[in-house]
Order: structure tokens, then C-alpha cells, then sequence
């Protein structure tokens, strides 16, 4: 039968600029493209979806909040007064058993995170992070998932 296929969190790592972080238990992530419906006289359905967007990815990771290894030291949160000077970071899911990336989100920033402790429990964190793109395996083979050539940049014109 063979090696399984099937993801496991065993078998997944969490990256963040290359750099592995062990103190994660749950990632999640997700892609979420906005739609409209465009609806015409004459017609009950609409008469097309027009893509009109893609939201920023969201994911959020939790684990156990470790002494000396919290948001902002291992997870790029960003202290308020560095707000000024914050730079984006990517996350990587990776497969510890082939090697392949099976998530990547670029251009990522926190925007939040919280934590706590309770009596006869661990502590854990929660690290809340958006991001400009996000790819699966798939899109990285098809040679990555950025806007085509024609799509304007902050750059444009200065």
C-alpha cells in the first residue's frame, strides 16, 4: 500500500521566515476570494459571478505559551513603538515527511494575539496573522500565484 498521504499534524511543521517553531499545536488557514453575483432584468439567476477581489489570508496558530519564547520574539508580532519600522514575514506549513510546502503565505503581519493560564493547566497563546498571498503545493507548481505582470504596484510611478 505504500507510505500514507494523508497530512497529519505529526507530520507538519511551522515556519516563520524559515525558521522552525516548536511551540505550536493547531495552525489554520484559509483563502477567501470575494464574488459578485451580477443580476440582470429579465432573469431570475444571475447572469454571471464576476471575481471581483481576494481577501488577505488569515491564519491563526496556537500552542503553549513557552518562558521566553513568546509573539513577539518567535512569532514577529510587532511592540507599539516599533509599529513604524514593521516589516511583513512569511509562514510556512511544511510536510516533514516529503519536504514540500504544503502552505506559504507571504507578506504576512500580526494583528494580534492573546494568552493565559489557568490552574492545574498549560498555559497556551493564540497569534492571530494576515497576510498579502497564500499558496498550496499545487500553486507553487504552477510557478507561484502573484498577480500577473499587468497588475499596478505601490511602486508605480515614483
Amino acid at each position: 500500500m505504500g507510505q500514507a498521504q494523508i497530512l497529519t499534524g505529526a507530520r507538519a511543521k511551522v515556519l516563520v521566515n524559515g525558521n522552525l517553531v516548536g511551540l505550536f499545536s493547531n495552525v489554520t488557514w484559509s483563502v477567501r476570494q470575494d464574488k459578485a453575483p451580477a443580476f440582470i432584468l429579465g432573469r431570475y439567476n444571475p447572469a454571471e459571478i464576476t471575481p471581483t477581489s481576494q481577501e488577505p489570508v488569515s491564519m491563526s496558530l496556537t500552542g503553549y505559551r513557552v518562558v521566553n519564547a513568546g509573539p513577539y520574539k518567535v512569532a514577529n508580532a510587532t511592540l507599539l513603538k516599533n509599529l513604524l519600522q514593521e516589516e511583513d514575514f512569511s509562514i510556512a506549513i511544511v510536510d516533514r515527511q516529503t519536504g514540500k510546502t504544503i502552505f506559504e503565505a507571504d507578506g504576512c503581519r500580526v494583528t494580534g494575539w492573546s494568552s493565559g493560564a489557568a490552574a492545574r493547566g498549560v498555559s497556551d497563546i493564540r497569534i492571530d496573522v494576515i497576510g498579502i498571498k497564500g499558496e498550496d503545493e499545487y500553486g507553487a507548481s504552477q510557478g507561484g500565484d502573484d498577480e500577473t505582470a499587468s497588475a499596478a504596484n505601490l511602486t508605480d510611478g515614483a
